[in-house]
């Protein structure tokens, strides 16, 4: 039999037109056959498109669990959906674990396919009370555009769900004797209740599911009445797995200790939404593409919920606690942190991560594994490069199938003998380096103290000696990308510091923490970009930003939720406006190529980032007493000892360097020269120079896919929002049988 059923994506598998909400609540699936009275399908058999496996045949059923929360306050309980597949065996007493992906794009319903009209336009810059002394953002943001004429936050800008996702994953795990379940977050898909961005609602809700696996929750076949559903075709033991938001509602599921809950692989995931839209005090945009306008979680919050009554106040909420005109942490983003929770974890946890995910910043995965190995939880970590994405290559899906079978099946696979941490440089392991480590960051990593000599306006030092004298200063220019900032030969809008070229490969792995000693004349955020440079090339490797007015200290605080909590403080510039801010840039794993040089860029506003306030603010820099630590393998004279001799400089760019965000591809510069640019440097051998096709993970989110640049590690920016902006006809492909 054909499986033409709805699959829960606001698309049929055919390709057909959208199905309304309306008509997804009041229909019963078709799919295989599925019983109105018991939610259960017959077997059919799942097709082997991909050649990748044969299922033979699967068991189909749906069931809405309810829940112990009332999110649109009608007075009943919330009921989550799930779509189930597992082997037909286990209706024969074989019962299997379960692989549970949770997600907010599982259909319609979501800003993943909101139109414009359901985000809203409203200035972002509350006045601050001026008889509370409340300082405002050092980034004081500007009105946000119309979604219309795309000036602000529009469908483009979201994700949107993959409906070739769950036949993937169907063929990968239920031939391997899984279940494999498709849970609907709540105000989502065929969910009741209202969309709270992964709120405290949203994580109970999903605890529920887990104890409906395990005979400890009611579910039923409607979203409202209907007869009940038992989960006993499998024995409770569940797994999670999914990127983005879906490997957030995995991380948020484990902080409840839930019985049942084995393990949870979260790829490209935040812990919580500070992380997300704020950094060091300062607003920050999800996607970076300079509207200003995913600075704001009330734009996911309203749009999400656009369609469904009574929950306005989920929006209202959003905008009341998160605090755009400090960008300060408080007890709205504090629910939303599953930093907090930690102790309650109780299951394994494979974190996987791009350390150039622009989107889902790397510091997210660094301070969830920091957390949790403070707590002595089972855990591996898995970074790799490729912008916002799940991981790649075959070592990755054998470690992920050993994983699964140790953790769900209790298989002695010898997954846990490994070295718990994962670093690939490259595409993948075939194409670039696979290195492992005992912990991360690398334990050969240590502080390298380098400081800042004259002539940031065009060249100037890094050097691990003495620093140069004086001040020097820049002028905020927020319409200028960083990518332009890094790369010219000359600015007033940024102060450009380089190592001499280096004699051999030097390896930078975890959080570069710059101190800078500053004096401004009126508050604006802070940046610094760690940046590669070859002959004719600008490689953002990461970067980071702080609001000055936190006077943020990150070395005073001994855990990633200590340094949170210190964050929840403004302070006006004192008279003299002289501050001090330590922040880590975003954790990263990169080696430098021999030939390159290592650079760190002092900016104001990031376009890309930041809010955008009004130009012409100057940041004065003190040269004496500003360093930045950089974590290199050897220490500092491992550092000092690559630097080759000035006399032999090849790497020193000549003419007008070419930026680029690596993984992007994209490029900024000025006009072309004449002379054929070398390979961009930092690539691990193998790469290739052209495009590369990124894989789309089974088991994740469709913020995959499109095509990136093979040109190794930095933020992938333009990469991303090609991701994203190409996810229309992939899922079009997809749903057309074009797998």
């Amino acid at each position: 039999m054909t499986d033409q059923s709805n699959d829960g994506d606001g698309e049929s598998a055919t390709g057909s037109a959208p199905v309304s909400r309306r008509r997804l609540l009041a229909s019963v699936t078709a799919a295989a056959g599925t019983s109105a009275v018991t939610g259960r399908a017959y077997a059919t058999a799942v097709g082997d498109t991909d050649g990748t496996a044969d299922a033979g045949g699967a068991i189909r059923e749906e069931a809405w669990v309810e829940t112990g929360v009332d999110t649109d306050d009608d007075g009943t309980a919330d009921r989550i959906h799930v779509r189930v597949s597992y082997p037909e065996g286990a209706t024969d007493g074989e019962r299997p674990p379960v692989i549970a992906i949770a997600s907010p794009y599982h259909g319609e319903q979501t800003h993943g396919d909101a139109t414009a009209a359901m985000y809203y336009d409203r200035s972002i810059a509350p006045a601050a009370d001026d008889a509370s002394g409340a300082a405002t953002s050092a980034s004081e943001p500007a009105t946000l555009g119309d979604p219309s004429t795309g000036g602000g936050p529009g469908p483009g800008h979201s994700p949107i769900g993959d409906p070739a996702t769950a036949r993937r994953a169907e063929r990968r795990y239920v031939p391997q004797g899984y279940a494999l379940a498709r849970v609907s977050s709540l105000g989502t898909a065929r969910s009741t209740g209202c969309y709270t961005a992964a709120g405290p609602p949203t994580v109970s809700a999903l605890e529920s599911v887990v104890d409906w696996f395990n005979g400890r929750a009611t579910a039923y076949d409607a979203p409202e009445g209907g007869a009940e559903v038992a989960a006993d075709w499998t024995n409770g033991r569940t797994g999670m797995i999914g990127a983005s938001a879906l490997g957030e509602l995995a991380n948020g599921t484990a902080t409840t200790g839930v019985d049942g809950l084995e393990t949870i692989v979260p790829q490209s995931a935040n812990v919580g939404q500070y992380g997300l839209f704020r950094s060091n005090g300062t607003p920050i945009s999800v996607v970076p593409d300079g509207s200003e306008g995913m600075t704001d979680i009330g734009t996911w919050i309203q749009a999400s919920n656009a369609r469904r009554d009574d929950c306005a106040r989920w929006t209202e909420r959003a905008e009341d606690g998160q605090d755009l005109a400090t960008g300060d942490y408080n007890d709205f983003w504090h629910e939303r942190t599953f930093l907090a929770d930690a102790d309650a974890v109780d299951c394994s946890v494979l974190i996987a991560h791009a350390v150039d995910d622009p989107i889902v910043k790397p510091n997210n995965a660094a301070d969830w594994y920091e957390t949790l190995a403070a707590r002595d939880v089972p855990l591996k970590l898995w970074l790799y490069e490729g912008g916002h994405r799940g991981p790649a290559g075959e070592a990755w899906e054998r470690t992920l199938d050993r994983w699964w079978a140790h953790w769900l099946k209790d298989e002695d696979t010898d997954v846990m003998d490994e070295d718990p941490v994962t670093v690939v440089h490259g595409r993948s392991a075939a194409e670039g380096s696979m290195e492992t480590y005992a912990e991360w960051p690398a334990p050969a990593a240590e502080p390298a103290t380098v400081r800042f000599g004259s002539g940031g306006a065009t060249s100037g030092a890094v050097t691990t000696g003495e620093p140069g004298s004086g001040t020097e200063s820049l002028v905020d220019d927020p319409s200028t990308p960083a990518t332009d900032l890094v790369a010219a030969e000359e600015s007033s809008h940024r102060l450009r510091y380089e190592t001499p070229p280096l004699a051999e490969p030097v390896h930078v792995s975890g959080r570069v923490v710059p101190s800078l000693s500053l004096s401004l004349d009126e508050p604006t955020v802070v940046s610094v970009a760690l940046v590669e440079y070859g002959r004719y090339s600008a490689d953002i490797v990461t970067r980071g930003w702080a609001d000055p007015l936190n006077r943020p200290s990150y070395r005073d605080h001994d855990a990633p939720l200590a340094y949170r909590q210190s964050l929840r403080d403004s302070a006006p510039l004192p008279e003299d406006g002289s501050v001090r801010v330590e922040f880590p840039l975003q954790a990263t794993d990169h080696v430098f190529e021999a030939g390159s040089r290592v650079g760190l860029v002092v900016y104001a506003s990031d376009n890309q980032f930041t809010l955008h306030p009004p130009g012409n603010r100057t940041v004065e820099l003190s040269l004496a007493d500003s360093a930045v630590d950089l974590p290199v393998a050897g220490g500092e004279s491992a550092l000092s000892g690559a630097f080759a001799d000035e006399s032999t400089d090849t790497a020193r760019p000549t003419g007008t360097a070419t930026a680029t965000d690596s993984s992007a591809g994209t490029t900024a510069g000025a006009e072309p020269t004449t002379d054929s640019p070398t390979a961009t440097a930092g690539r691990p051998t193998g790469t290739t120079d052209g495009p590369v096709e990124s894989t789309v993970v089974p088991e994740g989110d469709a913020t995959v896919g499109g095509t990136t640049s093979g040109d190794g590690p930095g933020f992938g920016v333009g990469g991303a929002l090609a991701s994203i902006f190409g996810l229309g006809g992939l899922i079009r492909r997809y749903s057309d049988g074009e797998d």
